[in-house]
């Protein structure tokens, strides 16, 4: 719509890629319409009936109005989208100069969106999380039909959280179908096994029967995995000297995650008295887990959550019995700090003060105090000038007590 406040003579519109249309109401055509109250009105618009991509450009509306010797003129820009090519990824190489990178490694990524109209957006994906650090975009323009082109880049210190997962390139443009198009590469990246807590405490193993102990690694590329059980090691598919321990074939769950499994034909007192020690090694490194089994219940409540959360947090190795001494600590102290806050509130032991000692001999009453001020008591046994009333005995001043220290 074009407009002005006064009546017009004409109604001119130009569109890129057609011929110039004048334009009434009533007047139609099969590419453009008249829109408006009419050229009495000041009102100029024109309806599209079905936008080419010829139409992109500038629109222009020619106004004649009768006072003016001039023309008016306005114009606008109509923006006709065009789908880009699909989003083109680049990585940069590895430290061996491959696509298999290495915890550590500086990930360099490019994401380019070729000849859209208008410009397309582009983000980055680690699987479904969204990646925000990325550098400023760059914007590049064709000089033929208005084209639009954008490049991306991402730089990323690789974890090894990041192995496994897919680096995705995703472009949004309204011309894509679904308005969506993106290209993703999965990404390698090498790590020597995970530590875990230690010791790993396995709970709830009967005497007499089948345990099995489940250590779960984490690795990439697969590691080798050996046990040590009492000196002796057991290799990983193969028994002890005794037949009784099988280690299992390590089975592979998901990104670089193995379970790796000790079975004991039948469990013994002296079973849970060993240390069961996993070594783990590629050829990032090697990785020692050392795991307890016990016939006790797991632990529930506190204990379970200073195993679970004090290792994790300070890094610490605690067991069940200094999980005990550490919660008989807090409580004992909790117990110190409720007294002495109660002797404080009531004025009680070492918060007493001095005593006022009334003399009865006299014809008058009259209050004596010691040295200690305060609204505590002291030793009744104290001696002073005058008699003290102890219980129903009167003492005299001149009598002899043992009083204590």
């Amino acid at each position: 719509m074009c407009r002005v406040a006064v009546p017009l003579q004409y109604c001119r519109v130009e569109i890129p890629g057609w011929k110039t249309f004048n334009l009434n109401k009533g007047k139609t055509s099969a590419e453009v319409s008249y829109y408006g109250e009419g050229l009495e009105t000041g009102q100029c618009g024109f309806t599209i009936h079905q936008v080419q991509e010829l139409n992109n450009g500038e629109l222009k509306c020619t106004l004649g109005i009768s006072s003016e010797a001039q023309e008016s003129i306005g114009t606008m820009s109509l923006i006709v989208a065009k789908s880009p090519k699909q989003p083109e990824l680049e990585l940069s190489s590895g430290t061996d100069q491959l696509n298999v990178y290495k915890v550590d490694d500086t990930l360099e990524a490019s994401c380019t969106v070729r000849d859209g109209r208008p410009v397309a957006n582009i983000s980055w994906f680690l699987d479904d999380e969204l990646i925000d650090d990325t550098r400023m975009p760059a914007v590049y323009e064709l000089a033929k039909e208005h084209l639009l082109s954008k490049v991306q880049n991402l730089t990323r210190k690789l974890r090894a959280s990041d192995s496994g997962k897919y680096l995705r390139c995703v472009a949004y443009h309204p011309a894509y179908p679904g308005q969506m198009g993106e290209t993703k590469r999965r990404l390698d990246v090498k790590y020597a096994p995970l530590p875990q807590r230690q010791p790993i405490e396995e709970f709830g193993y009967e005497v007499g029967k089948i345990g099995v102990i489940n250590v779960t690694v984490e690795a990439n590329p697969r590691p080798t995995f050996e046990w040590t059980v009492d000196g002796q090691k057991i290799r990983e598919g193969s028994l002890d000297n005794t037949g009784i321990m099988e280690a299992e074939s390590a089975r592979e769950l998901e990104n670089g995650r193995y379970l790796v499994s000790l079975r004991i034909a039948r469990i013994g007192k002296q079973d849970t008295e060993k240390d069961y020690i996993l070594t783990a090694y590629n050829d990032q490194g090697t990785q020692d887990y050392r795991v307890k089994i016990s016939t006790n219940p797991e632990p529930k409540g506190i204990t379970k959550f200073f195993r679970q959360h004090v290792y994790g947090v300070y890094g610490l190795e605690v067991g069940v019995a200094s999980i005990i001494g550490i919660v008989v600590a807090i409580l004992f102290i909790i117990l110190v700090i409720s007294i002495m806050i109660f002797a404080k509130i009531t004025g009680r032991w070492c918060f007493s003060g001095g005593a006022t000692v009334i003399d009865y001999t006299g014809g008058d009453s009259h209050h004596h105090s010691d040295a200690i001020s305060g609204d505590g008591v002291d030793n009744p046994h104290h001696q002073v000038s005058t008699e003290y009333i102890n219980g129903n005995d009167m003492i005299k001043k001149d009598e002899k007590i043992n009083t204590a220290v």
